[in-house]
């Protein structure tokens, strides 16, 4: 006799590909970082190609100026963009249910219902383990996660200057790639101030301020007795966040490095995702060498930047004096 399942697999895949709205949704909505990039512009689609390149411009052009009548204009060529590649990462989670599993809760709707447990206990997972790896702290040599923050923005800069862990293929020796930074001591609003105010450029702000709960409770008391905004736009996830400046600052439960605020830039910072590829749904298979049946969610793309100048970090905070 052939084995047989209580539910056909094509149920399971149909099952599985219903719910991807709902898993999308909670890992974007349960992800502060994720949530804010969704709804403040730092989400982008891309079609497919070897990684992901983004054109930058480096410097300004010097032919172009004032001039009257018949003067000479100046024509020089000028060569001031390059391009940042980003290597694509892939991300899944699986959802599988075992023939005994299946034989131990008999009946369809038995089934059924653990199936759609397993697919919430995935999604939950999947949640967290995006969220951590954008806001890791460094990762080890040869990772195949998606870029941290932390890996985009660095701490020191300028004390690294050849470091060969390049961002998007340009090292710090370019000192136009270079992010802003500084050591921040003792919490003081004074220094989130000309953090914020280093990464702005007139119009040119940061998109959002992003740290860790202790943190965010320094800036949180520091504000007692005056007005704090909340951003309506993040509000209603139920993400607890204050407005500095024109940025609101919220705070991140798995972010790596508690003593950092990440002044983020959403015109140059990108979640980007494959076309296709926004955790999908695969087909449910059974494996030959195995007696069960399992599905995945796949993600493919990049956390990238196009310029980091525009994107800063105040570490080493410590409680205020």
């Amino acid at each position: 006799m052939a084995l047989t399942f209580t539910v056909p697999s094509t149920e399971l895949t149909a099952t599985l590909a219903n719910r991807r709205p709902e898993v999308v949704d909670n890992i974007f909505r349960g992800t502060p970082l994720l949530f804010a990039m969704s709804r403040l512009g730092g989400t982008q689609p891309v079609d497919g190609g070897l990684g992901l390149v983004k054109n930058l411009n480096y410097a300004k052009s010097t032919s172009g100026g004032s001039f009257s009548d018949y003067d000479i204009l100046d024509t020089t060529p000028q060569n001031l963009e390059t391009g940042a590649k980003y290597l694509d990462t892939s991300v899944y989670e699986s959802v599988s249910i075992s023939f005994q599993e299946e034989k131990r809760n008999q009946g369809r709707h038995v089934v059924f219902a653990l199936w759609n447990q397993k697919i919430t206990d995935a999604s939950n997972t999947l949640r967290d383990r995006v969220g951590a790896m954008l806001t890791a702290a460094q990762p080890g040599a040869a990772s195949k996660d998606i870029n941290s923050l932390t890996e985009i923005i660095d701490e020191v800069p300028t004390a690294d200057p050849s470091r060969t862990d390049s961002i998007g293929g340009i090292g710090n020796a370019q000192t136009w790639w270079r992010n802003k930074a500084t050591a921040g001591g003792a919490f003081s609003i004074g220094d989130m101030t000309t953090m914020y105010n280093d990464v702005s450029d007139g119009s040119d702000f940061p998109t959002v301020l992003l740290t860790s709960d202790t943190i965010w409770e320094y800036y949180h008391n520091s504000q007692v007795g005056q007005i704090r905004y909340q951003d309506t736009r993040i509000a209603d996830a139920g993400f607890p966040t204050l407005q500095f400046m024109n940025a609101p600052i919220m705070w991140e439960p798995q972010i790596g490095n508690t003593d950092e605020i990440y002044f983020l830039n959403f015109k140059y910072l990108k979640f980007e995702t494959y076309d296709g590829a926004d955790f999908v749904a695969s087909e449910v298979v059974k494996p030959d060498n195995q007696a069960a049946r399992v599905g995945q969610y796949l993600w493919m793309g990049q956390l990238t930047c196009n310029n980091r100048r525009r994107l800063g970090t105040l570490h080493g905070i410590t409680a205020p004096a």
